[in-house]
């Protein structure tokens, strides 16, 4: 009965310690992802919306912007699941644009879009894609500048849809589905720019603790 009973012991605590590295390891391998997203798709989306301003990067200048992206970055909490993470873009002769980003339903699951806003002017700064799974060659040309362009300049009052339903973006041919997706991700932009933009400019202005990467 002991031996049984020392037996039952040793391999609940096996499963225990088993069951907490595995936890562990979970909390390891998503952390690595997020930063992996952080560093290769948002920032480089960041750095498409400032390029397309007109404001070019020397090969040895990029590394040096995107390091200048991460640690500018600042995060608000306007109530939702986890706080919002804001990217602050500034060149001379221009007006500050913050950059956050937002999802659309796209063909292949969530599509995210990165949203670029002219603090002055209010108008779209720019755009640029982070994450999608849509189908190559179709859907994800979305990313392409011939479609992302379209965003540049448009205001807060815009129809930020695709022409098939009734907005001004020309949908990518073969993929509506996509398009739409893009648009609705930068209308939702849009509209948390609109309800939140006085807590937005107060995080990115304040010297508040920079978001943890």
């Amino acid at each position: 009965m002991k031996k049984t009973l020392h037996m039952f012991v040793a391999l609940a605590g096996i499963a225990l310690a088993s069951g907490l590295a595995l936890g562990g390891l979970h909390q390891v391998t998503a952390q690595r992802a997020a930063d992996n997203i952080l560093r290769f798709k948002k920032v480089p989306a960041v750095v498409s919306i400032y390029q397309g301003r007109g404001q070019a990067l020397a090969a040895d200048q990029l590394a040096a912007f995107e390091d200048q992206v991460l640690q500018g970055r600042r995060q608000v909490d306007l109530g939702e699941e986890s706080p919002l993470s804001l990217f602050l873009i500034e060149a001379a002769g221009s007006s500050p644009v913050v950059v956050f980003e937002a999802f659309g339903q796209g063909f292949g699951g969530d599509l995210g879009v990165m949203v670029g806003f002219d603090l002055a002017s209010e108008k779209l700064a720019g755009i640029g894609i982070t994450t999608m799974s849509e189908t190559p060659g179709l859907g994800t040309r979305v990313r392409e500048t011939r479609f992302t362009k379209q965003f540049v300049g448009l205001g807060q009052d815009a129809a930020f849809q695709v022409k098939k339903d009734g907005g001004v973006i020309d949908g990518v041919t073969g993929a509506t589905v996509s398009s739409r997706a893009v648009a609705q991700a930068v209308d939702r932009a849009r509209k948390l720019f609109q309800a939140h933009r006085q807590a937005i400019v107060a995080a990115i202005n304040s010297g508040q603790e920079k978001a943890s990467p």
